[in-house]
């Protein structure tokens, strides 16, 4: 196998996990795909419609909001790659609308807070995401030469990522 199709096959996989990732954590976090469904699983449904309400109440989860963050980083530089020159605009408004449509799922389906903090803070980071994909295409300048680094890079988050996720399941 060629080099380009390793980095093909190895962006494609660092993708597909971080999207099972990202939807085994937001979407997926107390129930299963499997039990979606089923009429015997506990539904749990509230809406915040008040930005940062938790903050301003002094009530809040620091982790919560940095994890949303970074969980959303890779989301921005993952949408520049796939999405070939796309404006600025175009990819923040695709981050907001992949979060809002997770939230909007977690109070349709009753699995989870639907919670406007959460929005912000994933759009937050997905724009931080454009941000360091713009750092990496200037210093690369070369398409090519940014999907290698950010594949090599996404790939060294992965396998670890991976070990002790199964590790934990392994464990539980």
């Amino acid at each position: 196998m060629n080099k380009k199709k390793i980095i093909n096959s190895l962006f494609i996989m660092g993708f597909v996990f971080y999207t099972i990732f990202i939807l085994s954590i937001i979407v997926f976090k107390y129930v299963s795909p499997l039990e979606l469904f089923s009429s015997d699983r506990e539904f749990s449904r509230t809406l915040n419609l008040i930005p940062f309400n938790e903050v301003l109440n002094g009530n809040f989860d620091k982790l919560d909001i940095v994890g949303n963050i970074i969980l959303f980083v890779p989301l921005g530089i993952y949408i520049n790659i796939l999405i070939k020159d796309t404006k600025i605009s175009k990819s923040i408004f695709i981050i907001a609308m992949i979060s809002f449509i997770f939230e909007f799922s977690q109070y349709i389906f009753g699995i989870g807070a639907s919670d406007i903090t959460d929005i912000i803070t994933n759009t937050t980071g997905g724009i931080i995401g454009i941000g360091i994909y713009m750092l990496i295409k200037k210093i690369f300048s070369d398409n090519i030469k940014v999907k290698n680094f950010v594949t090599i890079c996404s790939t060294l988050v992965m396998l670890p990522v991976a070990v002790i996720v199964v590790g934990l399941l392994v464990c539980n």
